[in-house]
């Protein structure tokens, strides 16, 4: 009786040791959605960006595509930045697919897109004809964010 006593004692405090102690940090290379930055190590940046033939279709469709990819922990999420630069201020699109009043071209909004390695992204139909400036930025699992590629867009 004596030793099943001592016997659920030990297994009580080894299951209790080992309720208390910290997990382990997740070391895997593709982590699963939802996981917070910096749980991944990884140290590149991740890249983004769509192709000159996805900027004439945008133009002609209303809809932008392009991929992402990330060489680590995988991509987190992709963004887009779109602009109308007129002199030395720029119009920025809302998430509400409106322009707002000319600020300062260095302020950037960024909107979600749709998708992470490829990726698309609806324009709205009612924005005005001209050049626009579309910036792409991809995010990975371990936080590393890409540096903002710029490409010219032409609506008509």
């Amino acid at each position: 009786m004596f030793v099943r006593s001592l016997a659920v004692a030990a297994c009580c405090t080894l299951a209790a040791a080992v309720a208390a102690a910290p997990a382990p940090a997740q070391t895997t290379d593709t982590p699963v959605p939802g996981v917070q930055p910096g749980a991944c190590t990884d140290t590149a940046a991740p890249t983004s960006g769509f192709s000159r033939r996805a900027a004439r279709r945008a133009g002609r469709h209303n809809v932008l595509r392009g991929t992402a990819r990330d060489v680590g922990c995988g991509l987190d999420r992709v963004g887009i930045s779109v602009l109308k630069k007129k002199g030395k201020k720029c119009r920025h699109l809302t998430s509400r697919g409106r322009l707002t009043t000319a600020t300062s071209c260095a302020h950037r909004r960024w909107l979600n897109v749709k998708g992470t390695s490829s990726w698309s992204f609806r324009l709205p139909k009612r924005l005005p004809n001209g050049r626009y400036v579309v910036r792409t930025r991809a995010v990975d699992f371990s936080g590393n964010v890409q540096r903002a590629h710029n490409k010219r867009l032409r609506l008509r």
